[in-house]
């Protein structure tokens, strides 16, 4: 968005004074989309049921016992913990002290003693995600090191980073953080050297501010805006060598800046939002985004409009000037205008000549077969043709033969004997002439078949090296629609489509007709070419057909995809009419109404898809489609379940918690009877974990029903 708006509001200028002025906007656009400072704070307190012990053990990811509570935590497979620990102030540093997680959070519980003491309490701040891991991890423990110096306190970092679940539920996967849990009292050493804290005296931190205010102490809130500066200073200072806008700790007020802060979302807001669920949160911050985009916008056309108006001052000064290069500049048009029409007129050249070469090449392609048939004919008409010249060869030399003996032999008186030694040299030489005739016509027949071979194998040569070609450069964005930029078949028909793109790239994978590592492109086109023979594009006639006319398959795909998307729309429109059927006890639609009438219409739903299927009048293409769409409804009715049953422990009217949980129950055993062997491990271990939550999530139902 930074680049479209500085290429849309800076632009290039005519003069180099107006372009530096109008360069001042740029600061504007990084104000817009400049990087945001997350540090807070928070108590772990015994008032919301916490233990520093069970704190560590989740930020750490490990093992500690509790000795308050007798109580094990084991958070030991929790994922995405990077590193965990444990910070001691310099002072106990020098003295070479040596203590363990648990027995500093076991000490940190037992010196509290009232029912609502603070524990501990944790900072948490978000890394920057340009430096590598090492870098954060010596930022978190310089932070954390200068928290334990400044209070005299233990400080237990953790640094997480998202897991690959949460980033598959739509977490930022560049979302690193550290979770500092810092103790409450300072950290001393008794006579023995043993780690103790002080029941009598808590950090300055933790005071009210009236006590604060008696001892000469600035308030809380500036306290944590000092340390909110401190962890700028150190991110900055780590930022130093990356070409980023330094952090900057003061709020948009204090700032300068004319933008809403957005409100905090929360765990239950955030998961529905990266579940496409839209809230009133989520809502009221893409309100705040949008708004803040249009001040800017507005603030940078402010700037945009007093540019302008210093420009017309400045281009007054270039009046005459101008004036003198209007003319020039209108014969530079005329002759642009007159280049472009010729460029057009060969562009359209080109586009025919492409038409008719691809035709030519269709064409060709289509009597490649037929060719290779013509010449197997014609090989065995010039082998007979062959024969009979030799036999009219040998005729030719037993009649030679014939003659000379005839002439050598001395005939008989006869009266006759002038006149008929004339006739039969005279038929001899005729035939010998016949014979020799067919000879050479013989000759000239076979070459002419001889040359037909040749053209016809030719002709076969070049339509495997066309469709190999075809094949070879799929991949380029003159034959394939561009990955990414959402490009519509309809406007290009002659491109692959993604999914003609899929197929052929599995194609591929199927008849190993990858290129191998190191392979020069023309040696794997004359592979490929080689490969093309006759029985495998007969084997393979489909593909075939989609690289020599991508429009058509299209279109055929189309039409027969067409009738599995009449039969989803109708199938849907039953699904929500038997949605309407169910009556639940609550008038008006909630999420967690509306999962529950999810999961109990699934079953019939499913069984309708799965008779779509099994029917042999279907064609196999919308079978693979509905076998896909088979699927994403069984992982819907998973995740619907999920959401139900986090929701109906919110209703405190018995009859509604009760009907809702027997609707919810019955429909899930008809859903896992027929498609249980279906689902994951996870998918199951959701099933069962989401009832048990509600069940230990049940409320005590107190509401009294009127008569």
């Amino acid at each position: 968005m930074l680049d479209y708006l500085e290429s849309f509001f800076v632009g290039d200028t005519p003069s180099p004074k107006h372009h530096q002025k109008r360069g001042v906007q740029k600061p504007i656009l990084r104000q817009l989309i400049m990087a945001i400072v997350h540090i807070e704070t928070k108590a772990i307190s015994r008032k919301a049921g916490q233990s520093a012990v069970a704190s560590a053990a989740y930020r750490a990811g490990v093992i500690l016992n509790d000795v308050r509570y007798d109580k094990t935590h084991d958070y030991s497979k929790k994922s995405g913990v990077m590193s965990a620990d444990i910070i001691l102030p310099s002072t106990l540093q020098a003295k070479g002290v040596m203590v363990s997680r648990e027995e500093i959070w076991n000490k940190a519980e037992n010196v509290e003693g009232r029912s609502d003491s603070r524990v501990a309490r944790e900072w948490l701040v978000n890394l920057p995600h340009e430096l590598n891991e090492d870098k954060r991890k010596s930022l978190a423990h310089e932070f954390a090191q200068a928290l334990a110096d400044k209070y005299n306190i233990i400080a237990d970092c953790a640094i997480h980073s998202p897991s690959k679940k949460e980033v598959a539920r739509g977490a930022d996967p560049r979302n690193y953080h550290a979770h500092i849990l810092v103790t409450t009292r300072e950290a001393q050493l008794d006579a023995n050297g043993s780690l103790f804290f002080d029941k009598q005296f808590k950090i300055p931190f933790e005071w009210s501010n009236k006590k604060r205010a008696e001892n000469n102490l600035q308030s809380s809130i500036q306290e944590i805006k000092d340390i909110r500066q401190l962890w700028v200073d150190m991110a900055n200072k780590a930022l130093v060598e990356l070409d980023i806008t330094p952090l900057d700790a003061r709020s948009f007020k204090d700032q300068g800046l004319d933008r809403l802060p957005t409100i905090k979302m929360g765990v239950d807001a955030t998961h529905m939002e990266r579940k496409g669920i839209k809230t009133d949160k989520g809502n009221e911050n893409r309100a705040i985004r949008v708004i803040n985009q249009r001040k800017a916008i507005t603030k940078l056309r402010s700037e945009d409009e007093r540019h302008v108006h210093e420009y017309i001052e400045w281009s007054g000064e270039r009046i005459d000037w101008t004036a003198h290069r209007h003319q020039q500049v209108i014969k530079c048009l005329d002759d642009s205008q007159q280049r472009i029409e010729s460029s057009q007129r060969d562009i359209a050249s080109a586009a025919r000549r492409s038409q008719l070469n691809q035709s030519v090449a269709e064409a060709n392609l289509s009597n490649a077969e037929w060719a290779n048939k013509r010449a197997k004919r014609l090989i065995e008409i010039t082998d007979r043709s062959q024969q009979r010249v030799e036999r009219d060869q040998q005729q030719a030399i037993v009649i030679n033969n014939i003659i000379a003996e005839s002439a050598n032999r001395t005939p008989a008186p006869s009266p006759f004997d002038d006149h008929a030694s004339r006739a039969r040299a005279t038929r001899l030489a005729e035939q010998k002439r016949r014979f020799d005739s067919a000879a050479t016509r013989g000759d000239r027949e076979t070459r002419y078949r001889d040359r037909q071979v040749e053209d016809a194998y030719q002709r076969a040569e070049r339509n495997k090296q066309q469709l190999a070609l075809l094949f070879v450069f799929r991949h380029n964005d003159t034959n394939r629609l561009k990955a990414k930029w959402m490009e519509d078949p309809d406007d290009y028909p002659d491109k692959f489509d993604y999914r003609q793109s899929d197929l052929l790239d599995q194609f591929s994978k199927d008849c190993q007709l990858e290129r191998h590592e190191g392979e020069e492109i023309h040696s794997y086109h004359q592979r490929i070419t080689q490969l093309m023979t006759a029985d495998f594009r007969s084997t393979n006639q489909e593909m075939v057909n989609l690289l020599r006319d991508p429009k058509t398959e299209r279109a055929q795909y189309n039409a027969i995809k067409q009738e599995f998307e009449d039969f989803v729309q109708a199938l849907d429109k039953q699904r929500e009419d038997h949605k309407d059927q169910i009556r639940l006890p609550i008038e008006r639609l909630n999420a967690t109404t509306d999962m529950v009438k999810v999961v109990a219409t699934a079953v019939n739903y499913l069984q309708k898809l799965d008779d779509y299927i099994n029917n042999e009048t279907t064609v196999e293409t919308n079978k693979t489609l509905a076998r896909e769409h088979r699927g994403k409804i069984i992982n819907r009715t998973v995740e619907a379940y999920r959401i139900a049953c986090f929701g109906i422990p919110n209703f405190q009217i018995p009859v509604m918690y009760t009907t809702h949980t027997e609707a919810l129950q019955g429909s899930l055993n008809n859903f896992t009877k027929g498609y249980g062997n279906e689902l994951s491990k996870e998918q199951l271990w959701t099933l069962n974990r989401s009832y048990d939550d509600m069940s230990e999530r049940r409320p005590t139902l107190t509401y009294k029903l009127r008569r």
